[in-house]
């Protein structure tokens, strides 16, 4: 059974004042790192990603496309010229000649579709880079506003942190001169029960928030002035007073 004079059972409360403060800005603080404001600021800068991948895979299909039609240009040219070559060089039979005619004129009639085919894909790979562009400044703005969010959520975290800190210096200064097995036992409850000591006041418990049953109410008021009592409900030490009775 512990024992604690009447004043070092009543300086309890103003420790347990203290260490309630304590668990208040830690429960803000959990509250500030999770602010759904950082989630959804992240979701958006993950979405302009997504924009920017999308729009630079559109860029590189439309570039590719111009690569393709500027080699079958050449291959055409390279081609034309060849048989303009053997055309001119006479050395061959009228039927030769005339089929690389023909080929020519078709080779010209590709190379014209081709050159029109080229400038359609490069306005389709230019208007792809501006996109990409668009999109690059579209992940900038979402990321400036993420870092804006974090950089509030941080300074609230830190606030918060310097409260912390304040509160447990309070807590520490509050327990001041009370004896070992007196703290041993209120810090043992407070991990167990989530409040280490509560007052006893008009018979209500205000570690449980309710009325103490006759009984136990009776046992308390027998026990000596020395005694920790403790709440028949919620388990943690009741501070008695006179004026409290």
């Amino acid at each position: 059974m512990t024992t604690a004079s009447p004043e070092h059972q009543l300086q309890l409360l103003e420790v347990q004042r203290h260490e309630s403060k304590v668990r208040h800005l830690r429960r803000l603080r959990a509250e500030a790192v999770a602010d759904p404001r950082l989630a959804a600021a992240q979701a958006l800068v993950d979405a302009a990603s997504g924009d920017v991948e999308q729009a630079r895979g559109a860029q590189a299909e439309a570039d590719g496309a111009v690569e393709a039609l500027e080699t079958k240009a050449k291959q055409v040219a390279a081609h034309i010229k060849k048989d303009e070559a053997q055309l001119i060089s006479g050395q061959a039979g009228a039927g030769t000649l005339q089929g690389l005619q023909r080929e020519i004129e078709a080779l010209t009639v590709t190379a014209s579709e081709l050159e029109d085919a080229e400038i359609e894909a490069l306005d389709a790979a230019e208007e792809a880079a501006a996109v990409v562009v668009a999109s690059q400044k579209g992940l900038e703005t979402e990321r400036a506003a993420q870092a804006a969010v974090r950089a509030d959520v941080d300074a609230t975290v830190a606030g918060i942190d310097g409260q912390i800190a304040e509160a447990l210096g309070e807590r520490a200064g509050a327990s001041d001169g009370l004896p070992e097995d007196l703290m041993t036992v209120f810090e043992s409850t407070l991990q167990r029960r989530g409040a280490g000591a509560a007052r006893l006041f008009h018979g209500t418990s205000e570690g449980s928030g309710m009325a103490l049953a006759p009984g136990d109410l009776a046992d308390i008021k027998r026990a000596a002035v020395e005694t920790v009592v403790f709440c028949p409900d919620s388990g943690v030490i009741l501070v008695r007073s006179a004026e409290w009775a």
